[in-house]
């Protein structure tokens, strides 16, 4: 028995090679869309997983208010460390750590490197794996040094390194202990390329502030077993005030690691936004997909049954029980959804690789995962179910005779379900339309955002090695060469904030004041030209000639405003009032406002201060009338002679600018990838409906045209109604769009007004895809002999 229904199954399959196909390759696509969510997903939710000690893992966060409002975060001070190890015995471990970027040599290779600088314990609370060396305490000496297996092949040809020398500055000489495997992408420390003692920062002359309240570090902690997280976190909320005036509000808490990639973002000092927001709305998409290609498959596989209702007759007639029917259709659309798995399953290996790069991740298929296969083999047998159910059951259950005679009435009564079932996949498609158009529109938002700054023609490099020491004679080359219009050193870049103080205290500020949070540059001179921020008031620093700017400082408008400030220029501002940090800074000078952090928030006020006690990055406004590629070749030799030791590392300050859309820009693609599959798996249904309709309507639009009825009349009949059901999910998709990216923009303090037009272009684009689809099949039915319908009759 089952041999003849193989048989007849691919006799039918055959038969109905474009129906089949089509079905095929519909529920593939929503299958393999589902695969990759699912897969990506999982890697987000694993995100700092993988430990063997993650349950135990936390970070110290500080949570402190400014100007009335909370704001919590992963930074701490460096002296909290030594603190908790000695004072609270339930953390077993305690781990500080800070970032470096030196400059790495053996022999004649040498490279900048990302790395981290540790206490000796990082490697028992993050055990990565090891290649080779002291798996236990690697970075216990001052001179150790732990490499990835990429930077060890790098520096040496091989991972076969352990105790060679590796000079560190040109100052320090380190000894590798260790080479552990690269860190995968969902940890984070991906990207880190070499791990060194806390020691290190003792051997170059860059001893930690002492400060509570400098929160340049982060600290890790792992807790003893049955240690109860939230005693631990009532312990330690008061440690930072107990150690500090009275007039510090800092507290911390333990931040567990499950936590830290997904909630990332806070809101009003509760870790409940960020990443979890992105992946929560690409889950509901790959499961809107995954709905819309199996509502596709069971429209098209029972509009194909419905077909088959004569067939279904003839065999009850010759004897055929019901049970040998229901068995037929049940084999028929699992052996369908089987072709479709094997085929999704393609389409998702060759899927990976484009979204990878898209999505900037790195998953994969795991053929040893027992939930992935669970998984895949639950939406199989759910869609040949859903396909298989209703002709297996209902045809099965019909009278051969009204069946042969073609009269029974369940199609009229499947036809109206069905119609239901296309107006939900359109109303998602549509949804993720609109919703792609407002990102797009959200997106250029930002970009047309005027940033404050003249970013063309702007470059700057990192305060590396001899630099600083050579800097002046490197600016007045650069400028006597009439490469560079003007040059500035600065602590921090154009592009983004260094670092922000609290603490000053101006004429007339009240107490509270105290906690008004600054972002702060630094610069030497030519601050506003070399940037090219246009100076509202007073002049711009410049210690060469006003030897007393070391004290000036140039405040942004949000600083005069925030201070209340009405004739600022001559402003005596005092910084940490009332510690030993205490300075007199005057105000020389007022500049407009301009984007230091995300295009999409508020400018906040700033304060850039003469020079600073170190510098971190030289700009260089370029000199237009030389061409580009001039300009930077001769500062890449002017930078190998002053500073012969390191690479040459020039960066554009439009390119590093663009970098703060490439997030938004990463959600839109996808977005836009993903509306287009649902858009087409969704024609794909209409196409079954279209098809249905006109075998259905075959006899009358026959007698119609013998009666003389145009084709374009019957093209209208025919289409009328799956238009009218395009336009319905049009009318329902739109409000449910609007609510979802009202949410989305929330998120956003510069944002754009959601405007009727883009659910009309949403709305339009799938009308025209709509009726194209329809079109297909209409004028070809409205085109048909009529002889060919009515010969029956």
């Amino acid at each position: 028995m089952m041999t003849n229904h193989l048989k007849i199954t691919w006799r039918t399959l055959w038969k109905n090679k474009g129906y089949s196909s089509i079905n095929i390759v519909g529920l593939a696509l929503g299958v393999s869309v589902a695969i990759i969510m699912g897969l990506w997903i999982s890697s987000e939710i694993n995100f700092d997983r993988f430990y063997s000690t993650s349950d135990r893992l936390y970070q110290v966060y500080t949570l402190d208010e400014f100007d009335g409002q909370k704001h919590t975060w992963g930074g701490t001070a460096a002296v909290l460390g030594p603190v908790l190890k000695q004072d609270h015995p339930e953390l077993e471990e305690v781990v500080r750590i800070g970032n470096a970027n030196p400059l790495l040599r053996v022999g004649s290779q040498s490279f900048k490197a990302s790395g981290i600088v540790s206490d000796p314990s990082f490697f028992k609370l993050f055990d990565f794996p090891f290649i080779d060396g002291n798996t236990k305490s690697p970075i216990s000496g001052p001179n150790s040094i732990v490499l990835t297996e990429s930077l060890a092949t790098k520096l040496f040809g091989t991972t076969n390194v352990v105790g060679k020398a590796v000079q560190i500055d040109t100052a320090v000489t380190m000894v590798v202990r260790a080479v552990i495997e690269d860190i995968p992408r969902n940890s984070t420390f991906h990207g880190e390329e070499f791990f060194c003692s806390w020691d290190y920062l003792r051997k170059t002359g860059w001893i930690e502030n002492e400060s509570w309240t400098n929160y340049n570090h982060k600290t890790y902690v792992l807790l003893k077993k049955g240690a109860s997280i939230e005693t631990t976190n009532h312990n330690l909320a008061d440690l930072v005030r107990r150690h500090t005036d009275s007039d510090v509000k800092a507290s911390i808490y333990l931040y567990p690691a499950r936590r830290w990639h997904l909630y990332n973002e806070s809101i009003n000092g509760e870790m409940v936004g960020g990443n979890i927001i992105t992946i929560r709305m690409f889950a509901l998409i790959g499961f809107f997909i995954l709905l819309i290609a199996c509502i596709n498959f069971i429209n098209l596989s029972t509009a194909g049954a419905e077909r088959r209702a004569k067939e279904v007759g003839i065999r009850k007639v010759v004897g055929a029980p019901r049970r040998t029917i229901i068995q037929q259709f049940l084999i028929e659309s699992f052996i369908l959804t089987i072709i479709a798995g094997a085929l999704a399953l393609l389409l998702t290996i060759l899927g990976l690789p484009i979204f990878n790069e898209i999505a900037d991740s790195n998953v994969g298929i795991d053929g040893q995962s027992l939930m992935f296969w669970g998984l895949f083999f639950v939406v199989i047998i759910f869609s040949a179910l859903g396909a298989g159910i209703y002709p297996a059951f209902v045809l099965s259950s019909f009278e051969p005779m009204r069946t042969i005679k073609g009269n029974f009435t369940a199609i009229g009564r499947g036809f109206k379900p069905r119609k239901v079932l296309v107006t939900l996949q359109f109303t998602i498609s549509i949804c993720l339309g609109i919703c792609t158009i407002i990102i797009g529109q959200q997106i250029r938002h930002g970009q047309n955002r005027d940033n404050g700054y003249e970013q063309n023609n702007l470059v700057y490099i990192p305060l590396d090695g001899n630099l600083n020491k050579n800097y002046n004679v490197l600016r007045n080359e650069l400028i006597e060469h009439g490469i560079a219009n003007s040059v500035t050193k600065s602590l921090g870049r154009i592009t983004h904030y260094a670092n922000n103080n609290w603490g000053y205290a101006w004429p007339n500020s009240k107490p509270e004041d105290f906690d008004a949070v600054f972002n702060g540059m630094s610069s030497d001179v030519d601050f506003t030209k070399t940037m090219g921020i246009k100076l509202l008031e007073g002049r711009d620093i410049d210690v060469y000639n006003h030897p007393a700017d070391s004290n000036s400082v140039l405040l942004n408008e949000a600083a005069v405003k925030r201070m209340g400030l009405k004739n600022p220029v001559g402003t005596q501002i005092i910084s940490l009032k009332g510690t030993e940090y205490q300075k007199n800074w005057k105000v020389v000078g007022v500049i407009q406002d301009f984007i230091l952090q995300s295009p999409y928030e508020t400018i906040e006020p700033m304060i850039v201060k003469g020079p600073a006690s170190w510098f971190s990055f030289v700009h260089i406004r370029l000199n237009t009338r030389n061409n580009l590629v001039e300009n930077i070749e001769q500062i890449q030799s002017i930078l190998k002679k002053y500073n012969p030791g390191y690479p040459v590392d020039i960066r554009f300050a439009d390119s590093a600018y663009a970098s703060k859309f490439v997030q938004q820009k990463r959600t839109q693609t996808m977005t836009a990838i993903f509306s287009g599959i649902a858009v087409f798996i969704a024609c794909l249904g209409l196409l079954g409906l279209v098809s249905f309709a006109t075998i259905q309507r075959e006899k009358e639009i026959g007698i119609r045209k013998v009666l003389g009825a145009s084709v374009a009349r019957i093209f209208t009949m025919l289409s009328a109604d799956f238009l009218k059901l395009v336009f319905l999910a049009v009318v329902i998709a739109s409000p449910i769009a609007w609510l979802v990216m009202q949410r989305w923009l929330d998120s956003f303090v510069y944002r754009i007004d959601v405007h009727w037009w883009m659910f009309v272009i949403a709305g339009l684009i799938a009308l025209f895809i709509a009726l194209f689809t329809v079109s297909t099949l209409a004028i070809k039915a409205a085109r048909g002999n009529p002889v060919d319908s009515l010969r029956n009759e």
